[in-house]
Protein backbone atom coordinates (compact mmCIF):
# COMPACT_ATOMS: atom_id res chain seq x y z
CA UNK A 1 0.00 0.00 0.00
CA UNK A 2 1.27 3.26 -0.55
CA UNK A 3 1.98 5.49 1.87
CA UNK A 4 1.17 9.08 2.21
CA UNK A 5 4.32 10.12 2.85
CA UNK A 6 5.27 9.05 -0.86
CA UNK A 7 1.63 10.96 -1.69
CA UNK A 8 3.87 13.89 -0.18
CA UNK A 9 1.00 14.53 1.89
CA UNK A 10 3.33 14.79 5.03
CA UNK A 11 5.57 16.93 3.57
CA UNK A 12 2.94 19.01 1.93
CA UNK A 13 1.65 19.47 5.19
CA UNK A 14 5.29 20.72 6.92
CA UNK A 15 5.25 23.00 4.19
CA UNK A 16 2.46 24.60 4.35
CA UNK A 17 1.07 24.12 7.96
CA UNK A 18 1.57 28.06 8.29
CA UNK A 19 -1.66 27.63 6.56
CA UNK A 20 -3.65 24.89 6.80
CA UNK A 21 -2.77 24.83 10.26
CA UNK A 22 -3.62 28.54 11.64
CA UNK A 23 -7.03 30.17 12.08
CA UNK A 24 -8.26 33.20 10.15
CA UNK A 25 -7.89 36.29 12.24
CA UNK A 26 -11.02 37.58 13.08
CA UNK A 27 -12.05 41.44 12.30
CA UNK A 28 -12.66 43.86 15.08
CA UNK A 29 -16.01 46.06 14.78
CA UNK A 30 -16.31 47.88 11.90
CA UNK A 31 -17.20 51.71 11.43
CA UNK A 32 -20.92 50.55 11.49
CA UNK A 33 -20.72 49.34 14.66
CA UNK A 34 -19.32 52.49 16.10
CA UNK A 35 -21.48 54.82 14.41
CA UNK A 36 -24.52 52.47 15.77
CA UNK A 37 -23.50 53.13 19.19
CA UNK A 38 -23.00 56.50 18.86
CA UNK A 39 -26.30 57.05 17.61
CA UNK A 40 -27.54 54.64 20.15
CA UNK A 41 -26.36 57.05 23.35
CA UNK A 42 -27.57 60.40 20.99
CA UNK A 43 -30.32 59.17 21.04
CA UNK A 44 -31.16 58.02 24.37
CA UNK A 45 -29.65 61.22 25.51
CA UNK A 46 -32.19 63.43 23.43
CA UNK A 47 -34.76 61.54 24.47
CA UNK A 48 -34.23 61.98 27.94
CA UNK A 49 -33.68 65.47 27.03
CA UNK A 50 -37.31 65.66 25.57
CA UNK A 51 -38.84 63.97 28.94
CA UNK A 52 -36.99 66.40 31.19
CA UNK A 53 -38.20 69.49 28.91
CA UNK A 54 -41.37 67.93 29.05
CA UNK A 55 -41.35 67.96 33.12
CA UNK A 56 -39.95 71.43 33.32
CA UNK A 57 -43.43 72.89 31.32
CA UNK A 58 -45.30 71.53 34.14
CA UNK A 59 -45.69 73.57 37.22
CA UNK A 60 -46.65 70.64 40.28
CA UNK A 61 -49.14 71.65 42.99
CA UNK A 62 -47.47 69.89 46.16
CA UNK A 63 -49.20 69.72 49.18
CA UNK A 64 -47.47 70.02 52.54
CA UNK A 65 -49.00 70.10 56.34
CA UNK A 66 -47.64 71.77 59.21
CA UNK A 67 -48.05 70.35 62.36
CA UNK A 68 -48.65 72.77 65.39
CA UNK A 69 -49.67 71.20 69.13
CA UNK A 70 -52.69 73.26 70.71
CA UNK A 71 -52.85 75.21 67.84
CA UNK A 72 -56.01 77.58 68.22
CA UNK A 73 -59.07 75.82 66.80
CA UNK A 74 -59.30 79.02 64.35
CA UNK A 75 -56.18 78.29 62.36
CA UNK A 76 -57.10 74.75 61.91
CA UNK A 77 -56.72 74.14 58.10
CA UNK A 78 -55.77 77.64 57.24
CA UNK A 79 -53.59 77.63 54.25
CA UNK A 80 -50.34 79.38 52.40
CA UNK A 81 -49.12 79.22 48.93
CA UNK A 82 -45.27 78.98 48.33
CA UNK A 83 -43.91 79.95 45.97
CA UNK A 84 -40.11 80.66 45.15
CA UNK A 85 -36.90 81.05 42.65
CA UNK A 86 -38.37 81.59 39.29
CA UNK A 87 -35.34 83.24 37.87
CA UNK A 88 -37.12 85.38 35.43
CA UNK A 89 -38.44 82.62 33.83
CA UNK A 90 -41.87 82.75 31.76
CA UNK A 91 -43.56 80.39 34.04
CA UNK A 92 -44.51 83.10 35.24
CA UNK A 93 -47.16 84.60 32.20
CA UNK A 94 -48.52 81.40 31.38
CA UNK A 95 -51.91 82.07 32.85
CA UNK A 96 -53.36 79.26 32.07
CA UNK A 97 -50.98 76.85 33.70
CA UNK A 98 -51.97 79.26 36.61
CA UNK A 99 -55.47 78.83 36.39
CA UNK A 100 -55.34 74.90 36.05
CA UNK A 101 -53.21 74.56 38.91
CA UNK A 102 -54.77 76.83 41.53
CA UNK A 103 -58.28 77.10 40.17
CA UNK A 104 -60.89 75.81 42.99
CA UNK A 105 -57.93 76.36 45.24
CA UNK A 106 -58.79 77.41 48.90
CA UNK A 107 -55.41 79.63 50.57
CA UNK A 108 -55.32 82.72 52.85
CA UNK A 109 -52.19 84.46 51.75
CA UNK A 110 -48.91 83.78 49.28
CA UNK A 111 -45.37 83.68 50.26
CA UNK A 112 -42.83 84.15 47.78
CA UNK A 113 -39.38 83.86 49.37
CA UNK A 114 -36.95 85.30 46.83
CA UNK A 115 -34.30 84.96 44.13
CA UNK A 116 -38.03 85.52 41.38
CA UNK A 117 -35.86 88.29 39.42
CA UNK A 118 -32.29 87.13 39.71
CA UNK A 119 -29.16 88.43 38.44
CA UNK A 120 -30.48 88.67 35.28
CA UNK A 121 -32.72 91.44 36.53
CA UNK A 122 -35.87 91.05 34.34
CA UNK A 123 -38.61 91.53 36.57
CA UNK A 124 -41.37 91.37 34.03
CA UNK A 125 -42.00 87.58 34.46
CA UNK A 126 -42.53 88.18 38.05
CA UNK A 127 -45.15 90.70 37.76
CA UNK A 128 -47.08 88.61 35.13
CA UNK A 129 -46.85 86.09 37.66
CA UNK A 130 -48.49 88.48 40.56
CA UNK A 131 -50.95 89.33 38.38
CA UNK A 132 -52.45 85.91 37.28
CA UNK A 133 -52.37 85.05 40.87
CA UNK A 134 -54.19 88.42 41.56
CA UNK A 135 -56.76 86.74 38.82
CA UNK A 136 -57.22 83.62 40.52
CA UNK A 137 -57.62 84.67 44.37
CA UNK A 138 -58.27 88.50 44.66
CA UNK A 139 -58.57 88.13 48.13
CA UNK A 140 -54.91 86.26 49.21
CA UNK A 141 -52.38 88.68 49.99
CA UNK A 142 -48.81 88.03 48.33
CA UNK A 143 -45.95 89.12 50.35
CA UNK A 144 -42.50 88.68 48.51
CA UNK A 145 -38.85 89.21 49.87
CA UNK A 146 -35.57 89.54 48.04
CA UNK A 147 -33.41 85.83 47.58
CA UNK A 148 -29.47 86.48 46.95
CA UNK A 149 -29.59 86.63 43.59
CA UNK A 150 -31.58 89.20 43.04
CA UNK A 151 -30.87 93.06 42.47
CA UNK A 152 -30.60 94.45 45.78
CA UNK A 153 -34.43 95.48 47.07
CA UNK A 154 -32.58 98.57 48.78
CA UNK A 155 -31.02 101.61 47.25
CA UNK A 156 -27.51 102.80 48.77
CA UNK A 157 -25.87 104.26 46.04
CA UNK A 158 -26.96 107.65 43.91
CA UNK A 159 -29.39 105.91 41.12
CA UNK A 160 -30.25 109.47 40.19
CA UNK A 161 -33.60 108.66 41.85
CA UNK A 162 -35.09 109.81 45.34
CA UNK A 163 -36.48 106.30 45.62
CA UNK A 164 -34.83 104.05 48.23
CA UNK A 165 -36.65 100.89 46.93
CA UNK A 166 -35.26 99.33 43.67
CA UNK A 167 -37.42 99.72 40.64
CA UNK A 168 -38.46 95.81 40.66
CA UNK A 169 -39.44 96.13 43.93
CA UNK A 170 -41.65 99.24 43.45
CA UNK A 171 -43.11 97.53 40.57
CA UNK A 172 -44.16 94.37 42.51
CA UNK A 173 -45.93 96.94 44.94
CA UNK A 174 -47.65 98.66 42.22
CA UNK A 175 -49.13 95.48 40.73
CA UNK A 176 -50.62 94.23 44.39
CA UNK A 177 -48.01 92.50 46.00
CA UNK A 178 -46.57 93.18 49.41
CA UNK A 179 -42.72 93.62 49.85
CA UNK A 180 -42.17 92.12 53.28
CA UNK A 181 -39.14 94.17 55.15
CA UNK A 182 -41.16 94.12 58.82
CA UNK A 183 -44.11 92.16 60.38
CA UNK A 184 -47.17 92.32 58.57
CA UNK A 185 -50.66 90.96 60.24
CA UNK A 186 -53.40 89.39 58.61
CA UNK A 187 -56.69 89.07 60.03
CA UNK A 188 -58.18 85.27 60.01
CA UNK A 189 -61.50 85.89 61.67
CA UNK A 190 -61.24 87.12 65.44
CA UNK A 191 -57.19 85.81 65.36
CA UNK A 192 -54.06 87.69 63.89
CA UNK A 193 -51.79 85.89 61.46
CA UNK A 194 -48.16 87.50 61.35
CA UNK A 195 -46.07 87.27 58.60
CA UNK A 196 -42.19 88.67 59.49
CA UNK A 197 -38.28 88.25 57.69
CA UNK A 198 -36.81 85.63 59.51
CA UNK A 199 -33.82 88.32 60.13
CA UNK A 200 -35.88 90.33 62.54
CA UNK A 201 -36.26 87.93 64.99
CA UNK A 202 -32.57 88.36 65.59
CA UNK A 203 -32.30 91.97 65.62
CA UNK A 204 -32.68 93.80 69.25
CA UNK A 205 -35.10 96.65 67.94
CA UNK A 206 -34.37 98.79 70.39
CA UNK A 207 -30.77 98.99 70.30
CA UNK A 208 -30.69 98.58 66.49
CA UNK A 209 -32.97 101.85 66.87
CA UNK A 210 -30.88 103.51 68.83
CA UNK A 211 -27.76 102.88 66.73
CA UNK A 212 -29.26 103.86 63.61
CA UNK A 213 -30.69 107.45 64.62
CA UNK A 214 -27.35 107.83 66.38
CA UNK A 215 -25.79 107.49 62.42
CA UNK A 216 -28.45 109.45 61.30
CA UNK A 217 -27.72 112.29 63.40
CA UNK A 218 -24.02 112.01 62.55
CA UNK A 219 -24.79 112.39 58.81
CA UNK A 220 -27.54 115.47 59.09
CA UNK A 221 -24.12 117.24 61.11
CA UNK A 222 -21.76 116.43 58.19
CA UNK A 223 -24.53 117.66 55.91
CA UNK A 224 -25.12 114.25 53.85
CA UNK A 225 -28.63 114.82 53.21
CA UNK A 226 -27.63 117.66 50.56
CA UNK A 227 -24.50 115.65 48.88
CA UNK A 228 -25.38 113.77 45.83
CA UNK A 229 -23.96 110.62 47.05
CA UNK A 230 -24.05 110.78 50.62
CA UNK A 231 -27.97 111.48 50.24
CA UNK A 232 -28.75 107.79 49.17
CA UNK A 233 -27.09 106.84 51.91
CA UNK A 234 -28.63 109.21 54.02
CA UNK A 235 -32.03 107.99 52.70
CA UNK A 236 -31.11 104.16 52.64
CA UNK A 237 -30.66 104.82 56.12
CA UNK A 238 -33.92 106.48 57.18
CA UNK A 239 -35.29 103.50 55.70
CA UNK A 240 -33.94 101.30 58.15
CA UNK A 241 -35.17 103.42 60.73
CA UNK A 242 -38.76 103.09 59.74
CA UNK A 243 -38.85 99.83 59.32
CA UNK A 244 -37.52 98.98 62.45
CA UNK A 245 -39.93 101.82 63.58
CA UNK A 246 -42.74 99.61 62.28
CA UNK A 247 -41.06 96.52 63.57
CA UNK A 248 -41.55 97.80 67.31
CA UNK A 249 -44.91 98.61 66.86
CA UNK A 250 -46.07 95.06 65.70
CA UNK A 251 -44.06 93.52 68.03
CA UNK A 252 -46.47 95.31 70.89
CA UNK A 253 -49.55 94.61 68.79
CA UNK A 254 -48.27 90.49 68.95
CA UNK A 255 -49.93 88.08 71.80
CA UNK A 256 -49.23 85.22 72.63
CA UNK A 257 -52.42 83.36 70.88
CA UNK A 258 -51.06 84.94 67.19
CA UNK A 259 -49.68 82.69 64.49
CA UNK A 260 -46.48 83.61 63.42
CA UNK A 261 -44.67 82.82 59.75
CA UNK A 262 -41.51 83.63 59.41
CA UNK A 263 -39.82 83.88 55.78
CA UNK A 264 -36.44 83.61 54.44
CA UNK A 265 -34.85 83.17 51.24
CA UNK A 266 -32.28 80.32 52.56
CA UNK A 267 -32.76 77.62 54.86
CA UNK A 268 -31.44 77.80 58.08
CA UNK A 269 -29.10 74.65 59.09
CA UNK A 270 -29.94 72.54 62.27
CA UNK A 271 -26.91 74.25 64.48
CA UNK A 272 -28.44 77.55 63.81
CA UNK A 273 -32.15 76.20 64.46
CA UNK A 274 -30.84 74.85 67.94
CA UNK A 275 -28.85 77.80 68.99
CA UNK A 276 -31.28 80.13 67.94
CA UNK A 277 -34.02 78.30 69.94
CA UNK A 278 -31.75 77.84 72.89
CA UNK A 279 -30.91 81.56 73.66
CA UNK A 280 -34.43 82.98 72.27
CA UNK A 281 -36.90 84.42 74.74
CA UNK A 282 -39.84 83.48 76.01
CA UNK A 283 -40.95 86.46 77.99
CA UNK A 284 -42.52 88.39 74.55
CA UNK A 285 -44.53 86.93 71.92
CA UNK A 286 -42.37 88.17 69.14
CA UNK A 287 -39.42 85.40 69.56
CA UNK A 288 -37.52 82.66 67.44
CA UNK A 289 -39.45 80.33 69.93
CA UNK A 290 -42.79 80.99 68.69
CA UNK A 291 -41.82 81.38 65.02
CA UNK A 292 -45.28 78.49 64.10
CA UNK A 293 -43.54 77.99 60.69
CA UNK A 294 -40.71 79.11 58.97
CA UNK A 295 -40.68 79.22 54.93
CA UNK A 296 -37.77 79.26 53.18
CA UNK A 297 -36.55 78.53 49.25
CA UNK A 298 -33.11 78.89 47.30
CA UNK A 299 -32.03 75.17 47.40
CA UNK A 300 -34.24 74.03 44.17
CA UNK A 301 -34.48 70.74 45.40
CA UNK A 302 -30.93 70.66 44.36
CA UNK A 303 -31.49 70.91 40.53
CA UNK A 304 -30.48 67.66 38.91
CA UNK A 305 -32.08 64.57 40.92
CA UNK A 306 -32.12 60.93 40.10
CA UNK A 307 -35.25 59.88 38.94
CA UNK A 308 -37.56 59.28 42.13
CA UNK A 309 -34.28 59.59 44.06
CA UNK A 310 -32.29 62.02 45.75
CA UNK A 311 -30.68 65.25 44.89
CA UNK A 312 -27.46 64.10 42.81
CA UNK A 313 -25.72 67.06 44.44
CA UNK A 314 -26.08 70.15 46.43
CA UNK A 315 -23.11 72.59 47.76
CA UNK A 316 -22.74 72.72 51.34
CA UNK A 317 -24.98 68.74 51.70
CA UNK A 318 -22.11 66.65 48.98
CA UNK A 319 -23.49 64.05 46.92
CA UNK A 320 -26.76 62.39 47.33
CA UNK A 321 -27.93 64.67 50.44
CA UNK A 322 -31.53 62.81 50.67
CA UNK A 323 -34.52 65.55 51.24
CA UNK A 324 -33.60 66.22 54.78
CA UNK A 325 -32.66 69.96 54.46
CA UNK A 326 -33.20 70.09 50.66
CA UNK A 327 -36.75 70.72 50.01
CA UNK A 328 -40.14 69.92 51.99
CA UNK A 329 -40.65 69.71 55.29
CA UNK A 330 -38.65 69.19 58.44
CA UNK A 331 -39.09 69.54 61.94
CA UNK A 332 -35.84 70.37 63.82
CA UNK A 333 -36.46 70.49 67.54
CA UNK A 334 -39.66 72.82 67.99
CA UNK A 335 -39.44 74.48 65.15
CA UNK A 336 -41.00 73.65 61.24
CA UNK A 337 -39.22 74.69 58.77
CA UNK A 338 -40.68 74.05 55.38
CA UNK A 339 -38.06 74.44 51.98
CA UNK A 340 -39.45 74.91 48.73
CA UNK A 341 -38.89 72.89 46.07
CA UNK A 342 -38.60 76.31 43.74
CA UNK A 343 -39.87 77.51 39.80
CA UNK A 344 -36.07 77.71 38.35
CA UNK A 345 -33.00 76.32 39.22
CA UNK A 346 -30.06 77.05 41.71
CA UNK A 347 -28.10 79.79 40.93
CA UNK A 348 -24.43 78.78 40.36
CA UNK A 349 -25.18 75.36 39.93
CA UNK A 350 -23.02 73.66 37.34
CA UNK A 351 -24.42 72.14 34.64
CA UNK A 352 -27.19 74.10 34.97
CA UNK A 353 -30.69 73.34 35.08
CA UNK A 354 -33.37 71.03 36.37
CA UNK A 355 -33.26 67.36 35.51
CA UNK A 356 -36.00 64.65 37.20
CA UNK A 357 -37.04 67.54 39.06
CA UNK A 358 -40.11 69.31 38.00
CA UNK A 359 -40.93 73.23 39.31
CA UNK A 360 -43.30 72.95 41.98
CA UNK A 361 -45.26 75.45 44.07
CA UNK A 362 -46.67 74.09 47.82
CA UNK A 363 -50.34 74.71 49.61
CA UNK A 364 -48.92 74.01 52.99
CA UNK A 365 -51.47 73.40 55.75
CA UNK A 366 -51.66 74.35 59.35
CA UNK A 367 -53.98 71.56 61.44
CA UNK A 368 -53.27 70.21 65.11
CA UNK A 369 -54.22 66.72 63.48
CA UNK A 370 -51.34 63.61 63.04
CA UNK A 371 -51.51 63.26 59.59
Amino acid sequence: MMKLQDMGVGSMGRRNKGYIFVEEKKKGPGLGCLVFLVLLIAGLVAAGAMINSGYNRRVQLENASVNVFSLDRAYEGFTVLSISDLHASQLGSDLALWKDLLNGKSYKAVVITGDMVGKTGEYEPLLSLIHNLKQINATAPIYFIAGDQDPSPVLTTNRGTPQVLAKWVLAAQEQGAIYLDSPQQLQVGKKKVWFTPQYLYDVDVEGMLGSLNNQKADMEAQGMPYDPVGGATYRALCYRIEVMERTRIAMREMTSQDLQIAVNHSPLDTDYIRESLQWSEEVHPFSFRNIDLLICGDLCGGGWRLPGGSAIYVEGHGWLPGDEGIVGMQRINSLNQYIAPGLGAPAGQFPPGRVFNPPAVTLIKFTAKLE
